[in-house]
């Protein structure tokens, strides 16, 4: 079928950024992401490409782009605008959360004659704006305009995380990712994503996420965007404030519902209590703050403006007395994590048990429509959980590889720990650790939330263990970050290991 394609933007555009336009580069990656159903192993190499950005940092010249383009890399490539020469590029910083990257390219023929791109301002509604990139079609430099048509907090589709974003009408395409968005000669935006089942509905990450990126990665580390780390209910309820004890005039605040363990507002802030301003923008009813004039936008935008570890006032209405305290802020901790990129997986095989902790990764093995197809309690725990004292991580049987040490479970899967031998699991490495501490135990016994007990022989557990991972095609009984640093209680586990690595070399 023939589609009709956006006209070329006029020549007047790309006469108005000039050697601007020498500054737009296209990104090329090979990337090998590791496969969650299979977590000792990897889906092989895929190319990909997208496109970027030079701009000035304090480290000299770099390539801005998006995280995505280069998520779990292998080799990067970049060209730049009106030249055939591919470089190497090699990826310095990463922010997935924001999905931003920075990229270096060590041979400095690169960056001759190039004119960085500044960075500007958040543009005003109804801004026309021009889009830059290599999307899919053709090779050339695409040049597309576009109206700013809305700004507000986004889920970035790369972390899940609700982050400032701008929504434009240009034409965003595979391959667009990562390009810069112009206005006035500036680097209004990047260009990161677009909404599937609608026409022209694009979006580009904010300057502000761009500049917080930068600043952040600026100690050669990224520590991300801060979070309260509570969840809230809005107060437009009259009777509701009146039974909190808010006075007849005070038209601010939203109730806390929960505080996430180990968050930023856990030990300061307490269910109940009214939110009445963060970092002194007062916080309305249905939690909106002030964004510009006629603007506004989720009071968790004014924290995602700090930076981790940095501390923030708020006040809050408990107990009919406001009180002004101090968050140290922190990034989320959420209990289910969301994507993760350049890490490969954590899994523990025992007794050919496959445990593993419980992810969004692991939940989009479903398919495109995971939380419809996941299991609703796996779902559930994704959408609604909470860090706890008792629990950082929730851990699943992903599945039994069928052996006669574990006969009777080989249909057991995608069930939810909740104890070893009685013990409250608070994560994949506690498990570990509650299985190993106790080998002379005869027995360990698992149960899951559903009262399921799943029980088996250490003995044998530890005779069958090489041949049957050898039988599976695992290579080590462990993910490398459940590593022991020291010798398990059991150390037959460890040299069936050892035996089946040296087999797997030879």
């Amino acid at each position: 079928m023939i589609v009709a394609m956006t006209p070329p933007a006029p020549s007047a555009q790309r006469r108005e950024l000039g050697s601007l336009l020498r500054s737009v580069v296209k990104v090329l990656c090979v990337a090998d992401a590791p496969d969650y159903e299979q977590p000792w192993q990897s889906h092989g190499a895929q190319p990909s490409t997208g496109s970027g950005a030079i701009i000035e940092t304090s480290r000299g010249l770099r390539i801005l782009t998006n995280a995505h383009c280069v998520a779990n890399q292998v080799f990067v490539e970049v060209r730049r605008y009106g030249l055939s020469q591919k470089f190497e590029a090699e990826v310095e910083a990463l922010g997935h959360e924001c999905d931003l990257a920075l990229l270096r390219v060590p041979d400095e023929r690169f960056f001759h004659g190039v004119t960085p791109i500044p960075i500007g301002d958040l543009p005003a509604l109804s801004t026309r704006v021009s889009v830059c990139g290599y999307p899919i079609g053709g090779e050339r430099l695409s040049l597309t305009e576009g109206i700013v048509s809305r700004i507000e907090l986004v889920a970035y589709a790369q972390s899940n995380r609700e982050l400032l974003a701008v929504q434009i009408d240009a034409a965003i395409n595979e391959g667009n990712s990562g390009g810069p968005v112009f206005e006035g000669g500036k680097l209004v935006g990047v260009a990161f994503q677009a909404l599937e089942d609608a026409d022209s509905v694009g979006y580009m990450i904010a300057p502000e996420v761009v500049r917080h990126f930068l600043e952040d990665i600026a100690d050669g580390r990224y520590d991300g965007f801060p979070d309260v780390g509570v969840t809230t209910q809005p107060l437009e309820s009259r009777a509701h404030r009146r039974a909190l004890g808010l006075p007849a005039g005070c038209e601010d605040g939203v109730l806390i519902k929960r505080v996430a363990y180990g968050s930023s507002a856990w030990g300061a802030l307490l269910p109940g209590d009214v939110l009445m301003s963060v970092d002194g923008v007062p916080v309305a009813p249905d939690g909106a703050v002030v964004l510009r004039e006629g603007e506004l936008i989720h009071f968790q935008y004014v924290v995602s403006q700090r930076h981790v570890g940095e501390r923030m006032p708020v006040t809050v209405w408990r107990g009919g007395v406001v009180h002004s305290l101090e968050l140290e802020l922190a990034p989320p901790r959420p209990l289910v994590a969301e994507d993760r990129y350049d890490v490969r997986p954590s899994f523990y095989v025992y007794g050919g048990v496959l445990f593993v902790p419980l992810t969004r990764d692991f939940l989009k093995t479903w398919g495109d429509a995971w939380w419809q197809a996941a299991p609703r309690e796996l779902v559930a725990l994704y959408e609604s959980g909470m860090v706890t004292e008792d629990r950082r991580e929730v851990v699943v049987i992903q599945k039994v590889l069928a052996d006669r040490i574990n006969q009777g479970y080989h249909e057991f899967d995608n069930h939810v720990v909740v104890s070893v031998d009685g013990q409250p699991v608070r994560s994949l490495r506690h498990l570990v650790k509650l299985v190993e501490e106790r080998p002379r135990e005869t027995f360990v016994r698992f149960r899951t939330s559903d009262g399921a007990v799943v029980v088996l022989d250490r003995q044998e557990v530890v005779a069958r263990h090489r041949d049957l991972l050898v039988k599976f095609g695992v290579p080590r009984d462990r993910s490398e970050d459940l590593e022991p640093k020291v010798l398990p209680a059991n150390p037959g586990l460890i040299r069936a290991n050892d035996e089946l690595e040296s087999r797997a070399s030879a």
